[in-house]
């Protein structure tokens, strides 16, 4: 057995672990309170950062799926206008009634073309409300042209019956 040395005696060790171990939580403890705040704001900037980046993206992702709504309203548009000149008029009177909506087509891609002009200006610095507000109305208008188009393609199914027949 190898006897106990006078330097390494247990409580010697206790008492000089008590002495700097006292210290060292002190500082470790206050080191976390002072970085702490920081780190909180730094990881609430970036969540609020993104969340702007990821709300520009859908505003401008839901402003290029409307315009190819918009396009395929207008081509949809185009190819009843063809259907109608060989039916007689009692039969494309719904048809003439939803064509008249072109001019609506172009005053909407005109709006649109307004939209991407004040998100290309204020797209940066404007408030994220604003932000999800003019991404709400996008889905609107989506949706309402969605209904729009289902018209169109009820229509055009129609008229391809009729012309069957």
């Amino acid at each position: 057995m190898i006897p106990a040395s006078p330097v390494y005696a247990r409580d010697t060790i206790r008492q000089t672990a008590r002495a700097i171990g006292t210290p060292c939580l002190i500082y470790l403890l206050a080191s976390l309170v002072l970085l702490i705040p920081p780190t909180v704001y730094l990881i609430l900037r970036e969540y609020r950062w993104r969340r702007r980046e990821r709300s520009l993206r859908a505003l401008l992702d839901n402003a290029d799926a409307l315009e190819a709504q918009l396009h395929q309203c207008r081509e949809r548009m185009q190819a009843l206008r063809a259907m109608l000149v060989d039916l007689p008029e009692e039969m494309s009177a719904d048809a003439d009634e939803a064509l008249a909506a072109d001019d609506k087509v172009q005053a909407a891609l005109r709006d649109l073309l307004q939209h991407r002009l004040w998100i290309q200006k204020h797209g940066a610095d404007a408030p994220l409300d604003q932000l999800d507000n003019a991404l709400g109305a996008l889905g609107q208008s989506r949706a309402a042209l969605g209904r729009q188009l289902g018209q169109l393609a009820e229509i055009t199914h129609q008229l391809r019956e009729a012309r069957a027949r």
